[in-house]
């Protein structure tokens, strides 16, 4: 375990010494952590040796800033100019909210981003503002992402997220954030660093086999689609969707962002990706009280159902516990975090009770349905 506050020092003077700015630093860092406090650990500080593999590659440029192409009332379009989307997105994010507030609505589209974290961090701090906002990112075209179309057996797909958040009066929010395949690729990036099995449905080998091993999946292998065999047409329909409403930021783009840049783009360039995201100021339609008010009863008839949670409660409950008792880690992140420190003459965080570099290994074979 490790408390959220070091790991937070930790990444974001990583990210310092590797050519990132001090506050974009710090908004990269406090998203990182962020997801392993809401239970989110595919989002969260095993991300940071990928990124720093990134700027070495130059596929993330750590000073680039986001700008507005152009923008309307209520739509805007934002270039991420190949830097960290956690800054542009959040940037993007802020324009919709205070725009919705004038006009009842507001869009933005975000291109060139790279890996954009939780969804939900975002469309959370909409609904904490009383706004509902939504956020879908996605990629397609022939050898993009790691997901089959359904009825397919080749990539086309990336893992093509969804999140919705909408304010409950008296409650934290609703908050929906789901990957349009069965898991999203960290899931299974999880599983591999804990030496894990993946549940039954969730992966095809290079030939389109089911398997339960993650390593298949960086050999070649596919993520299945939400829905799988009976009804993986709606998970291929959620994920096609997102990456056709995130080809809003690339219609004419001179510079389409370069195969390697955003995770999952081909050698192709005839493919489709970005971000769009939308909020909406319920005041419009008649007051934000009384929508938050409507909201929250709703949800509290769905918890009066044995077993039923709001989206967004397990978030809550592992960020309290977590907050308390700290942050724990796969073997095998915590020495990737070592590697990166030692490299960039950070001290590494130490978990109590353990060496540098520590942390417990799961003894569980396979992860839980749910997971």
């Amino acid at each position: 375990m490790c408390s959220a506050d070091a790991l937070h020092t930790f990444t974001a003077s990583v990210l310092r010494e590797a050519g990132t700015p001090e506050d974009l630093a710090e908004e990269v860092a406090r998203h990182l952590v962020g997801a392993n406090l809401a239970g989110h650990d595919s989002h969260g500080l095993q991300r940071l040796p990928q990124y720093i593999a990134q700027i070495d590659a130059r596929t993330v440029l750590p000073r680039s800033r986001a700008i507005i192409l152009r923008e309307s009332p209520v739509l805007a379009l934002f270039d991420s100019r190949r830097g960290f989307a956690h800054p542009a997105v959040s940037e993007a994010l802020e324009w919709a909210m205070a725009h919705a507030r004038e006009s009842g609505i507001a869009a933005a589209a975000v291109r060139h981003a790279n890996h954009v974290g939780r969804l939900g961090d975002y469309t959370e701090r909409g609904a904490r503002s009383d706004l509902v906002a939504i956020l879908t990112l996605g990629i397609a075209g022939k050898s993009a992402g790691l997901a089959a179309p359904f009825g397919g057996s080749t990539r086309f797909l990336g893992t093509n997220p969804w999140s919705i958040g909408i304010p409950l009066a008296g409650q934290e929010p609703f908050v929906m954030d789901f990957a349009t395949t069965t898991v999203a690729e960290g899931k299974n990036r999880v599983a591999l660093a804990r030496g894990q099995e993946v549940p039954e449905g969730v992966l095809l080998d290079v030939e389109g086999r089911p398997t339960r091993d993650p390593a298949r999946l960086y050999e070649g292998g596919s993520l299945t689609l939400l829905g799988g065999e009976v009804a993986g047409h709606k998970g291929y329909g959620l994920s096609l969707a997102a990456a056709l409403l995130g080809a809003l930021a690339m219609i004419d783009d001179p510079a389409p962002t370069p195969a390697g840049t955003m995770s999952g783009v081909p050698d192709n360039p005839r493919y489709a990706a970005g971000v769009f995201l939308a909020v909406i100021d319920p005041e419009w339609f008649g007051g934000r009280e009384a929508f938050a008010r409507l909201g929250a009863d709703i949800a509290d008839q769905a918890r009066a159902q044995p077993g039923v949670l709001v989206p967004g409660e397990p978030e809550v409950a592992n960020r309290r516990r977590r907050e308390s008792e700290g942050i724990e880690l796969p073997e095998a992140t915590w020495q990737e975090l070592a590697a990166l420190g030692k490299r960039f003459g950070v001290e590494s965080p130490s978990p109590p009770g353990r060496g540098r570099g520590g942390g417990q290994q799961s003894k569980a074979r396979t992860l839980p349905t749910g997971w």
